[in-house]
């Protein structure tokens, strides 16, 4: 089946100028042309689309997602998602425009990542944390997603069974992050006083206890009292308790956590493929010093959300440009900062980074409380509109930039270009939020704003 989209403003994922009024044939599964202008005299032996007042653009790609395999989750190795949930998650992705996802859920195995990919329209990616100290860190947070062989297999394995990348090295979940402000602490809570706390009411009670960068001896018993009386657990356990069961709760998986990473990175070295890190506060310290580190040298490194709001801008800044300076690249995951701020409510550190040039070289979503994070779409119009860059670099720091970054990851994808895969996105010129047609590999998928059978198989 051929397909002529015509009329539309083509954002061609290079980076280059937007072609307006330009024209894109699709023909078995490839892009057949890429056309300046369609003479409407010739006709056309197939569908036409006439894609007037639309942005026609490469299917996006995200480097960052969580969620998406029937695999263990996170880097804590949770359980996994029932499959309804994780074939959600891919449903919202396609429908907002993005065809290749990369899952950093490093404990899933290929054959998890192989399922969702041929069960699914999106093309399904995976990355690997087969590593020593990055398994302990799981099981000491959860590991409770780790019911067959994930436990027994390397890196090594991983990367030769098709892998693409090492990572996420480090998490929320293992590192005293959003993963356990919203999970694991409430629930210890929950246990012992029978009280659930909000996200937002554990975050401070464990900065309270351990800091901004977890220091198990920077406990503010003043802040600590005041926070445990805002979340109702005044009377229910004593201070000096709270105190240890925060630290008990969120500090046994920290130090493998971050020995993960060293244990990641070096590899990423040794094995030559890109390894993806967790910036955060609680990690810019050993980020420092694998920047240093002789058996790291020449790693490809991506500091995931280097816009972490546990940094200050400034940190998240001066961290970000020194891993410039190594020859590192920075992501920045535009979680629910823009339209539905949940877990992060503040847009600070986004713009403090992409406001400086080449700081941010990517963009990703990370994953919002169950999943509901903003779109990548949305991503790049806010980087557009804000004049962070062009429409066309912005679209292609969600294309063309992730598929080299991460080689094997979205292989001849990620460009308008003839002979590249047709995975095309139409979406509204006013508003990319809203996406009209998405095609993959030159099969609709979506129609009108709406899943077509095509996207699940």
């Amino acid at each position: 089946m051929s397909t002529l989209i015509f009329g539309g403003t083509l954002v061609t994922g290079s980076g280059d100028e937007p072609i307006e009024g330009g024209a894109l044939v699709l023909a078995d599964g490839r892009i057949d042309a890429v056309l300046d202008r369609w003479d409407s005299a010739l006709g056309f032996e197939g569908e036409v689309i006439d894609a007037a007042g639309l942005m026609v653009m490469p299917g996006l790609i995200n480097c960052h997602t969580h969620g998406v395999t029937p695999g263990p989750l996170f880097p804590s190795a949770a359980p996994a998602l029932p499959d309804e949930e994780w074939l959600g998650h891919l449903d919202r992705h396609l429908l907002a425009g993005t065809t290749t996802v990369l899952s950093l859920c490093g404990f899933a195995t290929m054959d998890q990542v192989r399922e969702a990919d041929s069960r699914h329209a999106v093309h399904v990616r995976g990355a690997t944390t087969h590593l020593p100290s990055a398994l302990a860190a799981a099981q000491r947070a959860d590991g409770g997603g780790l019911r067959g062989h994930e436990a027994e297999l390397s890196v090594e394995q991983m990367l030769d069974d098709g892998a693409v990348a090492i990572g996420e090295l480090g998490g929320g979940q293992t590192l005293g992050g959003g993963g356990q402000d919203l999970v694991y602490l409430p629930e210890a809570i929950e246990r012992r006083t029978g009280v659930r706390v909000s996200q937002a009411q554990a975050r401070r009670l464990k900065e309270a206890v351990l800091g901004r960068f977890l220091d198990a001896d920077a406990v503010d018993a003043e802040a600590l009292a005041a926070a445990a009386g805002d979340a109702g657990l005044a009377g229910r356990i004593d201070i000096g308790e709270l105190a240890g069961l925060v630290s008990a709760t969120v500090m046994p998986s920290i130090a493998p956590a971050l020995e993960g990473i060293r244990e990641g990175v070096r590899a990423a070295a040794r094995l030559g493929v890109p390894a993806v890190v967790h910036s955060a506060s609680a990690t810019a310290r050993v980020l420092r010093e694998l920047m240093g580190d002789p058996a790291a040298r020449g790693a490809r490194v991506i500091a995931g959300h280097a816009n972490h709001p546990s940094h200050t801008p400034r940190e998240a800044v001066e961290l970000a440009a020194l891993g410039r300076a190594h020859g590192w690249l920075a992501e920045a995951s535009v979680f629910d900062l823009l339209h539905r701020r949940r877990t992060v409510e503040t847009r600070e550190h986004w713009d403090a980074l992409l406001g400086q040039d080449d700081l941010v070289q990517v963009l990703g979503t990370d994953y919002g409380h169950d999943g509901d994070h903003d779109e990548l779409i949305a991503a790049v119009q806010d980087v557009a509109s804000r004049g962070h860059r062009t429409l066309g670099g912005a679209v292609a720091m969600a294309t063309s930039a992730v598929a080299r970054a991460i080689p094997g990851l979205a292989t001849r994808r990620g460009e308008l270009r003839t002979g590249f895969a047709a995975d095309v996105v139409l979406a509204d010129a006013r508003d990319l939020r809203t996406v009209r047609h998405v095609f993959v590999d030159g099969a609709p998928v979506v129609r009108d704003g709406e899943l077509t059978a095509g996207a699940r198989r």
